[in-house]
C-alpha cells in the first residue's frame, strides 16, 4: 500500500506505480475526492466500477490537463463550445461533449463523456506529464453518502484499493462538480450544485 501528501511528484509516482498493476488511485480533485486511473487502463477502471458497485450506465467523468488533451478523447468542438470552456475552465465545471471513441463504456455512453479541466495546478500538472486524461469517480460505494473526510474514505476502500493521496487542508470536501450539457444545440444543467447561472458560462 501507498500513501502519500498530493503534489505533482508524489502523485506521479503513485499513479505510475499503480499503473503497473492496473490499480485505481484515491485523491483529491478540485470538488471531491475521487478514485480515477489512467482513461485508456480498461482493466484499471474495470475495478473502478467492481469495488464502487457501480451501475454500467453511470460513466464516470474524466479529468483533462488542458483543452488540447480533448484530442485524445476524440472529441470535437465547435466555436461556440470552446468559447464556454475556455471561459469556465480550469474549474469544478463537466461537460457533456460528443466524442467519436468506442469502447470504453465506463466513461463513454451513447457517444458522450463528462470531462473537466480541474483547477488544481499539481492535479493538472501530473496529468500532463502521465500523458493521459484520468478517469475520476466520487470516492464512495454506489447509492452511499459521500463521507468527504480522508481518514473515512480510507477505512471504506483499504480493503480494495492500494494507493491513496490525500490533502490536509480540503475546500469545497462536500459540493462535486456542476455538470452541463453542450453536446446538443442548448446548453443545459444536469446538476448544478454550486447554483451557475448559465449567462455565466456564454
Amino acid at each position: 500500500m501507498l500513501i502519500m501528501k498530493a503534489d505533482t511528484a508524489n502523485a506521479v509516482k503513485v499513479f505510475k506505480k499503480a499503473a503497473l498493476s492496473n490499480s485505481p488511485v484515491v485523491f483529491p480533485t478540485d470538488t471531491i475526492y475521487g478514485i480515477g486511473a489512467d482513461f485508456f487502463d480498461v482493466f484499471a477502471n474495470e475495478k473502478i466500477s467492481k469495488i464502487k458497485r457501480r451501475e454500467a450506465d453511470k460513466p464516470f467523468p474524466v479529468l483533462i490537463s488542458d483543452i488540447k488533451q480533448l484530442d485524445n478523447l476524440k472529441i470535437t468542438v465547435t466555436d461556440k463550445t470552446k468559447k464556454i470552456l475556455n471561459k469556465s475552465w480550469p474549474g469544478p465545471i463537466s461537460f457533456i461533449l460528443e466524442t467519436e471513441l468506442d469502447g470504453y463504456s465506463y466513461a463513454v455512453n451513447s457517444g458522450k463523456i463528462a470531462v473537466r479541466l480541474p483547477d488544481k495546478k499539481w492535479l493538472r500538472e501530473t496529468i500532463r506529464r502521465m500523458d493521459t486524461p484520468f478517469t475520476a469517480t466520487s470516492a464512495n460505494l454506489s447509492g452511499k453518502s459521500y463521507t468527504g473526510e480522508f481518514r473515512s474514505i480510507f477505512e471504506i476502500f483499504k480493503k480494495d484499493i492500494d494507493y491513496f493521496l490525500y490533502e490536509e487542508s480540503y475546500s469545497r470536501k462536500n459540493t462535486p462538480s456542476t455538470i452541463v450539457d453542450v453536446s446538443g444545440k442548448e446548453v443545459k444543467f444536469l446538476r448544478n450544485p454550486l447554483s451557475i447561472d448559465i449567462k455565466d458560462l456564454q
